[in-house]
């Protein structure tokens, strides 16, 4: 059986009038089109003002078009300016406030109107309600037949008022007031609106002040609107309009799509996308604000709330029917009441279990932890609470202003509590169930594909995953403004970061190097694009250093900062580690942001991208959180990232402790920073070695995740000890094969050691010490090593020795170079390693659509360091890799092969099985990208 209706063949080359386009849902709708049916003849928004120049501030720069900016940034530039017609005028003004012949015009050259534009304030001025949603249906309908175009007019669920029941896609009739009905179905309102019109005018020559007339004006609406059987002005006059679209249309196409709540977007262009503060969020924003805990409903009861992106859905189907069949009058319903029902109970306990659990990942929503249960009572209960909160908190209020204080903020949260409960009791408290059955039969007479590319079905919202992880962090990304929406003022570097910056040498860049590399190509314009949309929630990525602060550069340009480099052919590891090497030796210009990326288009049949950042910016843990922010966490790529990485409000922590605490933590910290700078330098070895300032990058394959955390469970240590206990072992083997047996002698490293919560990542900085590890190098016994490496890791965990390192770079950012690099070749003169380890994105990740497969980080060294071991862990493997000077380690494969093989030797020794040999002359580690 072939399908009766098809989208692009109804669409293509048609010319499609939106009315509303400034609007949330018409946005929607319009990105969309423009999306799905790229070969659309015209689309012709009617704006009221100067068009065009609304059009560019208020909807091209919308964000519901990032997902196009990102993935067809050309494409869409060139459809604005050839495919999007504005026209200046007014909806409710007759002809739009065109000449007559302009708007004739108009009509001949449109095929299709959808009618978006309305009043969504809930308790409107009748006046203003009445011309913005019943009459400018007039002004429409003219235009629809004088270009004997098909009509869509967008109206709402909650048309059918007071009624009570099964509400299925139908005329509705009033539930309270007789109104004449016509033979054709639709009621009579020339005597409604006559009458209207008279109170209107009457209260106009009754009242002479603006603000008086105004509320008397709303009070009128929500009267007129009750006694015919409507809770409010909205929903009354939308009833009006549907009835006057009826009329003006009789024998030609006009569709009705009457949505329920909508909110955010489920899925396209990005799971999430809002607009403001619609029905429900009004109350959940009153919530999480600490404004009122208390409202109006019964938890039993099903709220309907439809997503934006199935209403937008619903319209185009419906649009294409009107084109592709013959005239006919038809009632849609984009609802989820009868097909996914969800409670408003429900609902509230999702919402408050995510706010109560996360509130922090939403830091333009919740600005303190929730402090009391949001708690719904009947209307009855509910009224005679709130007046005995009024007398309470008008008791209280009244008591402060003799005091002279200002007047209870709990009168300010009943006063918003008690509005809340005026405006939208209503939704909250529903009595029927909205039907869509037609809907869904509409949708079976399409094709496969554009029931999947224009799905309606309701079925498919997992109410937990939209409302807690969608639908939440879409309010808090796109609803809410920052808390300080002001461009980031210059700001003082922290004396450690300053410190970083100044400790770049001939012999040592204080760069973290690293590398993601992808099974397939990665698209330039959409890399660029996201990452110059994402990283400007990290100000230090558009700031330069300049003194000792941080200032915006105002020649900033990402295409300086994100290059590609084009390979002449497949690159083999062997290339890649020259490029790499070569990236390695330039330092970052200090006349812009410090950091770089350098996309290699040719290796290994995918793409490579070299991210190198200078550690003033960040440390490790902060370049991992900024790495999940530039990426998602499937290939549906937005520019808009997955909640995961993005970045919130720090915790605030406040800890009450005396100044006698204080005072002995920081002799405590004191003591060790002058227990370090007198402390005797580790063996000497070949790793003392003046440095030469040539740099090698080695990386080995990667380990299983799951290997090496079986072996920490075996010896019940931690992953980091297993690190440090197979490097002691290769530097051991290493050195030994050159004659420097270290029996009885240390070989120090300094360990990296965070000393910050992951919640606070977002603000970059380094917040790490670095602890002076004595290896058990001498010790030949892999296990014996392994639990000495992780009995003496503890003891300095459990000590002062991570700030101890912190206050020393903070105190090295207060003096002159000279001396800072003095007190640093001290330092590090006690130790000949570095080791880190970085715990990375534990699932696979996906940078502008394209498959992140292995990520790599290299740890700098400083002073006279000049080896340095890192680990970096991602979706369940470990990455090892060396970052060394050639004069200290002129053969870093062989360090590496050692290490990969003192890794393999724990593994067996922890099982207790015999441990092999170790290869004298093995070959070198080949690049491998790994299979999901």
């Amino acid at each position: 059986m072939t399908s009766a209706f098809h989208v692009q063949t109804a669409l293509s080359g048609k010319r499609v009038l939106i009315t509303g386009s400034t609007g949330f849902l018409a946005k929607v709708v319009l990105e969309k089109l423009i999306r799905s049916v790229p070969d659309i003849g015209r689309i012709v928004l009617l704006i009221r003002g100067d068009a065009r120049a609304r059009f560019e501030s208020e909807i091209a720069t919308s964000s519901i078009f990032d997902r196009l900016r990102a993935e067809r940034p050309d494409f869409l530039v060139q459809f604005f300016a050839d495919k999007i017609e504005c026209v200046s005028g007014e909806v409710t003004a007759p002809c739009f406030g065109l000449t007559l012949i302009a708007f004739n015009a108009l009509a001949r050259r449109i095929d299709l109107v959808v009618n978006a534009a309305a009043s969504v304030n809930f308790r409107e001025a009748l006046d203003e309600a009445l011309s913005i949603n019943a009459v400018s249906v007039q002004n429409i309908t003219e235009l629809a037949r004088a270009g004997n175009a098909p009509l869509i007019q967008v109206s709402t669920c909650y048309v059918n008022g007071y009624h009570r029941g099964a509400m299925t896609e139908q005329i509705v009739t009033p539930a309270r007031a007789a109104i004449p009905r016509h033979a054709d179905g639709h009621y009579e309102l020339d005597g409604l609106l006559r009458h209207l019109q008279h109170r209107i005018a009457q209260l106009r020559a009754d009242v002479t002040d603006t603000t008086e007339l105004a509320r008397r004006l709303t009070a009128l609406g929500i009267a007129e609107a009750n006694y015919h059987g409507w809770n409010d002005t909205y929903t009354f006059t939308k009833w009006i309009g549907e009835q006057l679209a009826m009329a003006a249309m009789r024998g030609r196409a006009l569709t009705i799509v009457r949505p329920s709540i909508i909110e955010s977007t489920l899925q396209e262009p990005a799971p999430g996308w809002i607009e403001g503060v619609k029905v429900a969020d009004a109350i959940i924003l009153a919530y999480a604000r600490g404004k009122t805990n208390l409202f109006p409903a019964q938890p039993e009861q099903v709220v309907d709330i439809i997503p934006a992106d199935l209403v937008a859905n619903s319209i185009i189907l419906a649009a294409a029917e009107a084109l592709q069949a013959p005239p006919a009058l038809r009632i849609y319903q984009a609802c989820t009441g009868a097909t996914n029902p969800v409670t408003v109970g429900r609902v509230i306990e999702l919402i408050q279990g995510e706010a109560k659990r996360n509130w922090r990942q939403y830091e333009r929503l919740f600005h303190q932890p929730p402090r009391h249960e949001f708690r719904v009572v009947n209307r009855p209960a509910f009224l005679l609470m709130l007046r005995a909160m009024r007398i309470g908190a008008g008791a209280w209020s009244g008591v402060r202003k003799l005091l002279g204080a200002s007047e209870s903020p709990s009168l300010e949260a009943l006063r918003t509590t008690q509005l809340l409960a005026l405006t939208f009791s209503f939704y909250t408290a529903p009595r029927y169930i909205f039907h869509s059955d037609h809907l869904q039969a509409l949708a079976q007479r399409f094709g496969a594909e554009d029931q999947a590319r224009y799905s309606v079905d309701t079925r498919a919202i997992d109410w937990q995953d939209y409302l807690c992880r969608v639908h939440m962090a879409g309010l808090n990304h796109y609803a809410l403004r920052p808390r300080n929406d002001k461009p980031a003022a210059p700001s003082a570097l922290t004396r450690r970061d300053y410190a970083w910056h100044r400790m770049d040498s001939d012999k040592n860049l204080m760069v973290i190097n690293s590398i993601l590399l992808f099974d397939g190509p990665v698209d330039m314009e959409r890399l660029t694009a996201t990452i110059a949309y994402r990283l400007t929630n990290y100000p230090r990525f558009t700031q330069k250093v300049v003194g000792k602060r941080w200032v915006e550069d105002e020649q900033f340009d990402i295409n300086h900062h994100v290059e590609l480099e084009c390979m002449q052919r497949d690159v083999p590891r062997e290339e890649l580690q020259a490029q790499l090497i070569r990236l390695a030796h330039l330092p970052l210009p200090a006349d812009r942001p410090r950091w770089h990326m350098t996309v290699l288009d040719r290796v290994n049949g995918g793409h490579a991208i070299v991210f190198r950042v200078h550690h003033c910016i960040t440390d490790g843990l902060g370049l991992v959180h900024v790495l999940n922010h530039l990426t998602d966490d499937n290939g549906l790529h937005g520019k808009t990232p997955s909640p995961v990485g993005h970045p919130h409000r720090a915790i605030a922590h406040n800890p009450v402790c005396s100044a006698l605490v204080r005072g002995l933590s920081s002799l405590k910290i004191a003591g060790h920073v002058a227990r370090l700078s007198v402390l005797w330098p580790d063996a000497e070895t070949q790793f003392k070695t003046p440095m030469s300032g040539d740099k090698q990058l080695v990386w080995l394959p990667p380990l299983e995740m799951e290997r090496v955390r079986a072996m920490s469970k075996r010896m019940s240590v931690t992953l980091n000890d297993v690190w440090v206990a197979a490097v002691s072992g290769a530097l051991r083997q290493y050195l030994g094969e050159r004659g420097q047996h270290l029996d009885g002698r240390a070989l120090r490293a300094a360990v990296t050691f965070n000393l910050r919560e992951k919640a606070n990542a977002f603000q970059l900085g380094n917040e790490f010490g670095l602890v002076a590890v004595d290896l058990p190098t001498d010790v030949d016994d892999p296990c014996v090593r392994l639990l000495q490496s992780s009995s003496r890791m503890t003891a300095i965990k459990r000590s002062h020795q991570p700030r101890a390192t912190m206050a020393f770079l903070s105190l090295a950012g207060c003096l002159p170079t000279a001396l800072q690099h003095f007190a640093l070749n001290l330092f590090t003169s006690k130790g000949s390693v570095v080791l880190t380890n970085i715990e990375g994105p534990a699932s696979r990740r996906y940078l502008a659509g394209s498959r992140l497969t292995d990520l790599i980080c290299w740890v700098p060294q400083t002073g006279k360091l000049g080896v340095g071991l890192a680990f970096i862990s991602y979706a369940g493997q470990i990455q090892l890799a060396l970052f060394v000077d050639t004069a200290l380690v002129p053969d870093p494969e062989r360090l590496m092969q050692l290490t990969q093989d003192a890794f393999h030797e724990l593994d067996l020794a922890t099982r207790g099985e015999t441990v092999p040999e170790p290869a004298t002359t093995p070959a070198p580690p080949e690049l491998v990208i790994t299979p999901s």
